[in-house]
């Protein structure tokens, strides 16, 4: 009976260990699948508001657009084979009660001979829809359409014209809708002035306000393919809100089912100004591929071999007592043996594994070697000339160039060793941020300084814009330096001679982005995934590098709660890199560009070098 409790206590606390191991991971891969859902949910809103700046910059460019030069421009963007759920890009008129049949008139006179203003009715101002392109049989339907008339689309369109920026509207049926099968949609709205330019204040904002461009959407179409078709994907319902109400669920990829979901999280997403709630729960799919439904067989198991090794032990007492002790001394050392061979076979399969994994781990040791003893025996050449000049010459230029030489020569072996050091503290946790509140002018300026030897030596002009003296942070001011002077020599190095580099600050209501923009010789898009990893080089610069420049720097943003971001429109149209850095919440600013937007949709966390170490 000992044996018996100590087998299966042995067996429980196992069984113990599986399962807590088993809803780790699934909880590990469940986090994974939400992440990369609301990332797909987040950047197909996010084209769209950028889709609508471009329409509204041809506004800005013209002082009156015609309905062929928008609907040849919407045309470019390639709406439905491109961006499907974005049933087109129009505009929409403010037009007053005294200004309307004038307008109507040459409406009309443009083509367009049936246009009129519904639903019809006296008002004190209209927003009619003018252009919507594609037109296309939905599309058609909305032309003439006073938006302003419903309430839900009134509201967000005055949030835009208020707050100059865009805004979505909550859950609409579109008046495309003219299939049986109908779809929940919304709309996001852009404020376009007369003036061109944003007024300073909400009453002229109002007064100066010439329409809005905007975009319907259809959700289903819209995020069709969000869901992806992974085995292990997860479900999810999406409403306008945080209240989960039925009213305002937007979109939905959950089935009926017998039990509820293993796996539940929730997120919350910022849609121009407007918060979407999205629900997640566990598929039937991804529960069914989990390891869990062998624990109740492992158990099964595990007390039966309990009960199995009870009855031996017991067998054996009694063959002790009994003739037949040899014969049962022989079964349990045919068990026995059967049980050795099983571990043999068993460290055999380990030691494989760990010969694999040791040969691997040797070729990358090799090639990391190889490529810093190159970097490493490049400068030596150029020192040991420079010596031997030295001892030849006597005091003077000559001489004071040798020994300029020798000296940068030796600076770019401390700074490649630094690298190094950096990286190994780094992943050690052995790094210390020395924090203090300074003014990030004073940062910005110290890495400028820093890097203006090369960037003069390179014939570049580089801009900073004004900071506000103001601005403090709470940071490492030298970690800070050392990540923003990497920025700028890597902007230096693969930028021709004679390029452009610009430093510019933003502000946002947490964070402060701080961008070094070049117009150099780019990156592809396919290669700025791998410009993130340790000892890889993407292309290649004056300089040369060891390619741990871009991971050292998102390192050292990330101690700060910070991280790096990466834009680039491809080879030959230069490269952008941003730090987002937290703001210190008891700082105001009253810079003039605090309200600045983000430009494109930038790749995370990429990764600049110092000089000598650049990793493109």
């Amino acid at each position: 009976m000992l044996v018996l409790a100590l087998a299966l206590l042995v067996t429980a606390l196992l069984l113990l260990s599986i399962s807590r191991s088993i809803a780790q991971r699934d909880q590990a891969a469940f986090q994974a699948e939400v992440a990369r859902t609301t990332g797909a949910v987040r950047e197909r809103i996010d084209t769209t508001v950028t889709l609508l700046r471009g329409a509204s910059g041809l506004f800005g460019a013209s002082d009156r657009v015609y309905v062929r030069e928008f609907a040849g421009y919407v045309q470019q963007l390639q709406l439905r084979e491109r961006y499907p759920g974005i049933l087109g890009i129009g505009f929409t008129a403010r037009i007053a009660p005294d200004e309307l049949e004038e307008r109507l008139a040459r409406l009309r006179a443009d083509g367009n001979p049936a246009f009129r203003v519904w639903p019809e009715g006296p008002r004190d101002e209209y927003h009619t829809i003018l252009f919507l392109e594609p037109m296309d049989a939905r599309n058609r339907e909305a032309i003439g359409y006073d938006m302003a008339t419903d309430p839900t689309r009134r509201a967000a369109m005055e949030r835009a014209r208020d707050e100059a920026r865009p805004a979505a509207s909550g859950k609409v049926l579109l008046v495309q809708e003219i299939d049986e099968r109908k779809q929940a949609g919304f709309l996001v709205y852009l404020p376009v002035y007369r003036d061109k330019v944003v007024p300073p204040t909400v009453e002229e904002r109002r007064r100066q306000l010439e329409g809005f461009v905007y975009a319907p959407l259809r959700v289903d179409d819209l995020l069709a393919g969000v869901r992806g078709g992974s085995v292990r994907r997860v479900d999810y319902e999406l409403f306008d809100g945080l209240a989960p109400e039925p009213a305002a669920l937007l979109r939905s990829t959950a089935e009926p089912r017998a039990t509820p979901p293993s796996l539940t999280a929730a997120s919350r997403i910022d849609v121009a100004g407007r918060s979407w709630l999205i629900r997640f729960s566990s598929s039937p799919a991804f529960e069914a591929a989990s390891e869990r439904r062998l624990v109740p067989w492992l158990a099964l198991g595990s007390a039966g071999s309990a009960l199995l090794l009870a009855w031996i032990t017991f067998v054996q007492a009694r063959a002790r007592r009994d003739a037949e002790a040899a014969a049962a001394q022989r079964r349990a050392n045919e068990l026995a043996l059967r049980a050795s061979e099983e571990k043999a076979r068993d460290r055999a399969e380990k030691l494989q594994l760990l010969y694999a994994e040791l040969r691997e781990a040797e070729r990358r040791k090799d090639e990391f070697l190889a490529v810093l003893a190159h970097e490493l025996r490049n400068p030596l050449a150029p020192i040991r000339t420079s010596l031997a000049v030295l001892r030849r010459l006597p005091p003077g230029p000559q001489a004071n160039r040798s020994l300029e030489i020798a000296e940068r020569q030796v600076r770019q072996l401390v700074r490649l060793i630094d690298d190094l050091l950096d990286v190994s503290r780094i992943s050690r946790g052995k790094i210390v941020l020395q924090r203090e509140r300074v003014p990030l002018a004073e940062v910005i300026a110290a890495a400028v300084e820093t890097s203006q030897p090369l960037i003069d030596a390179r014939g570049h002009r580089v801009r900073v814009e004004e900071v506000d003296p103001a601005l403090v942070l709470d940071i490492d001011p030298a970690r800070v330096a050392q990540v923003f002077t990497n920025l700028l020599n890597n902007a230096a190095h693969y930028t021709p001679p004679g390029g452009e580099i610009a430093v510019e600050v933003a502000m946002g209501p947490r964070d402060v982005r701080v961008s070094v923009r070049d117009n150099g010789i780019g990156i592809a898009p396919e290669k700025l995934r791998e410009v993130f990893e340790l000892f890889h080089q993407v292309g290649s610069a004056a300089g040369g590098g060891l390619g741990i420049g871009l991971s050292l720097a998102s390192r050292l943003v990330e101690l700060h709660g910070g991280h790096i971001e990466a834009n680039s429109a491809g080879l030959g149209h230069g490269s952008e890199f941003t730090v987002v850095l937290p703001r210190d919440d008891g700082v105001e600013s009253s810079h003039p560009k605090s309200n600045k937007s983000e430009k494109g949709t930038p790749v995370m966390t990429p990764r600049t070098t110092p000089e000598g170490s650049t990793a493109r």
